[in-house]
């Protein structure tokens, strides 16, 4: 009997001790995230790029989401040859443990072009690579006299199976 009474208060010790260990406090949300890169992000901007050949417009919407842990970075480009000739993206940059960058990008060519990537910080740039079943992306973020600037270079595979590169720089202007 004395064995029974001594387990059931040891159970009750440790459980105790589990439900102080997972408080609501303890399961709060983090903090909003800190960082002057991403803060310099935020905005309304427009710029032009060129991709497969073609000259666009690039409008890019940036803001703080969930908790400012996010930033959603909302792309819709229209070509200037061919105003039918669209496409749109979203990305999602967030900070790891460490407050480096991660990032995911969706698109309009469907789940199989998702990418994702982890990055570093240096000052005012932000630099991330990202992989996906159709390729790698080398992006830079940086800042020159107000304007946001995105450099790029990617490697996709074509439909015949060879490896396509592409590259480019986007100056947007905040709107």
């Amino acid at each position: 009997m004395k064995q029974q009474i001594f387990f059931i208060i040891t159970l009750i010790f440790f459980a105790a001790v589990s439900l102080k260990t997972y408080s609501q406090d303890d399961m709060a949300p983090p903090k909003p995230a800190d960082n002057k890169v991403m803060d310099a992000m935020v905005g309304d901007w427009t710029g032009e790029s060129t991709m497969m050949g073609m000259k666009f417009t690039d409008d890019m919407k940036s803001y703080w989401a969930m908790n400012h842990q996010y930033i959603i970075m909302e792309s819709a480009m229209t070509s200037k040859d061919n105003p039918k000739t669209k496409y749109s993206g979203i990305g999602i940059l967030g900070l790891d443990k460490d407050g480096n960058p991660v990032m995911w990008w969706f698109d309009d060519w469907g789940a199989s072009a998702m990418m994702s990537g982890a990055g570093t910080f240096d000052g005012m740039k932000c630099h991330i690579i990202s992989t996906g079943a159709m390729g790698k992306d080398d992006r830079t973020i940086s800042f020159k006299e107000g304007n946001l600037v995105m450099s790029w270079e990617e490697t996709m595979k074509a439909k015949d199976g060879k490896d396509m590169t592409m590259s480019g720089e986007t100056v947007y202007k905040k709107k």
